[in-house]
């Protein structure tokens, strides 16, 4: 991997880039940002820079050379000097003092991790899940206390990544603070993490917070592109969806996205007729929820969401430069035709107070059936139709 090959990010990967070119690296970093958009990647990336023994200098620039023995080392994530802490089970023998975390795991979980750690290194966008493990424990970080005595004295730099630090236990945490307060020399500390917020202030106070921003619709549309074997419109329809998050992208391509919008769109037109409406809306609304699938009925509702908002940019410019259902211009264009002069920002709002209800768990049937009320009322019997 490459600088290069992290999606987006130009600030961050700068501002490493120029601290390793100065040699003004600190001692620990936070990252930190919504899930999915790379933090990981670049902590991973950091590492085999910092370590690589002929590194690759273009002005502010630097880049691993990817041809020396640490970068072939590191591409396995299995370097001496790179080290990644996540969360694990307890083990078999819960948590001593005595064994090494893997020492403590089950065949079966020691395979497990080993199949992660695999997954992380061919893929730095992989969420690494371990089967029942949701926090990381005293032990890792004693374990790490004991490597950084050992290594911090060889050649490169030690880089301890602490993926989603916001899962160490209490005690974890205390434990870990103290390793940040007594800095060895020659090691970077990077913690990662989507909530910031539940990390100890102390902790935080130690590390250079650096903020990884939401990815672009466009960064992730050609991610999808380039790695996923996904079409160009379907690329740029799930992208919207994404909310910044390649990972998130990345979920929906099991999705049959053009389907739902086929759907969403039906759905709209069942809701929209002045009469004999009922029973078309009420089987739609059975299909929606049968499944019980929240996920599922909140994407139909994202789908409407988008189409809205389609509608509101075509009305207002009547360019097609902003329009995300491109491939649907036509219907969209009679959509406007067909309702022209409506209030297309109270849809909007309408469309968005349903998906933070479906998120608070109302009920789906009372929120898709308010929805169509809510949307019936608006364009067919406002004043101005």
């Amino acid at each position: 991997m490459t600088w290069k090959k992290i999606i987006g990010q130009e600030r961050v990967k700068n501002l490493l880039q120029k601290a390793i070119h100065e040699n003004k690296i600190p001692h620990a970093y936070c990252f930190w940002g919504q899930e999915g958009i790379g933090k990981d990647a670049l902590a991973i990336e950091f590492a085999r820079v910092v370590n690589c023994r002929s590194p690759i200098r273009t002005g502010a620039g630097i880049e691993a050379c990817e041809n020396c023995h640490s970068c072939k080392s590191s591409h396995s994530l299995q370097h001496r000097n790179i080290h990644i802490i996540f969360s694990m089970p307890t083990g078999k023998s819960g948590d001593t003092k005595k064994d090494t975390v893997l020492e403590k795991l089950t065949e079966e979980q020691v395979e497990e991790y080993y199949e992660q750690i695999k997954l992380k290194s061919e893929n730095p966008y992989h969420k690494i899940i371990m089967s029942n493990a949701n926090q990381i424990r005293i032990a890792s970080i004693r374990e790490l206390k004991k490597r950084l005595v050992l290594t911090s004295s060889g050649e490169g730099r030690v880089c301890v990544i602490v993926s989603r630090a916001d899962e160490m236990t209490t005690e974890a945490a205390n434990a870990f603070l103290k390793t940040l307060e007594e800095p060895h020399e020659n090691v970077t500390i990077i913690i990662t993490t989507s909530r910031q917020d539940v990390i100890l202030p102390t902790i935080l106070s130690r590390c250079q917070q650096v903020r990884c921003e939401p990815l672009s619709d466009s960064d992730i549309a050609q991610a999808l592109q380039d790695r996923n074997n996904v079409t160009q419109q379907e690329a740029i329809l799930i992208s919207a969806f994404a909310q910044g998050s390649y990972t998130r992208a990345v979920e929906f391509l099991g999705e049959a996205m053009q389907e739902m919008r086929e759907n969403a769109i039906e759905f709209l037109r069942s809701m929209l007729k002045k009469k004999v409406y009922r029973v078309e809306v009420a089987s739609h609304i059975e299909q929606l929820t049968k499944k019980h699938d929240r996920r599922e009925t909140e994407l139909i509702l994202s789908m409407l969401l988008l189409w809205m908002r389609d509608v509101s940019n075509f009305s207002m410019t009547g360019k097609k430069d902003k329009i995300i259902n491109i491939d649907k211009y036509d219907i969209l264009q009679k959509f406007t035709v067909g309702y022209p002069n409506k209030d297309y920002f109270q849809a909007i709002e309408m469309l968005e107070k349903s998906i933070n209800q479906l998120r608070k768990n109302v009920a789906p049937q009372l929120v898709l059936m308010r929805t169509v009320l809510d949307l019936r009322r608006l364009f067919l019997f406002s004043q101005n139709n």
